[in-house]
């Protein structure tokens, strides 16, 4: 062979390799921005009803109120997920416990990777923009939010938050979210 060959078939096999690598993302993509239309719930997933309970911050800042719902039961695990944390972020009826959830803060969607026991959480941004100062408060979100899943979920073994589809470093500066939390760290 001439000098030239071996560095060009390493780049011809490079060029099929990223190829492959760029196709392979792409419809990857594509499954996963046309997985939400298949979440209606208008279609049959409700097959029943349960109760959960749902964990607040309590008002004098020590611990968690534990407030009990019945939800509707979904087919589909995300499904049932994004039941629940509607419930969650429309705050407790006790007295006793605070609403810490930031103003207009909303789940776009949940999104649950059974094989690793990994739940995707895509909030909006009102849980960042609009979250008060502080880490007791960023705290008391997130044991609300990771209690609750630990509770009523638990085949969900950690959980990555995104914000508008991203990763995020934290919500407020002070707990650390590119990495995915582990659900039984926070009972």
């Amino acid at each position: 062979m001439k000098p030239g060959w071996p560095a060009l078939i390493i780049g011809g096999v490079l060029v099929v390799v990223l190829g492959g690598a760029v196709w392979f993302a792409m419809t990857f993509r594509a499954e996963v921005e046309e997985e939400p239309e298949s979440t209606i719930l208008s279609d049959p997933l409700e097959v029943g009803s349960r109760s959960i309970s749902l964990y607040f911050a309590r008002t004098d800042g020590q611990g968690f109120v534990r407030e009990t719902r019945t939800i509707a039961v979904a087919r589909r695990r995300d499904v049932e997920v994004e039941i629940v944390l509607g419930q969650l972020l429309a705050g407790p009826n006790s007295d006793s416990a605070l609403d810490v959830f930031p103003n207009k803060s909303r789940l776009r969607q949940a999104f649950y990777d059974e094989e690793h026991r990994l739940l995707y959480l895509d909030f909006n941004d009102a849980i960042v923009t609009n979250l008060n100062p502080g880490s007791s408060v960023e705290l008391a979100v997130m044991g609300s939010l990771m209690r609750t899943l630990a509770m009523g979920f638990p085949e969900i073994e950690r959980v990555q938050i995104l914000v508008d589809g991203l990763e995020v470093e934290t919500l407020g500066g002070h707990l650390d979210l590119t990495r995915p939390l582990r659900t039984g760290d926070w009972l």
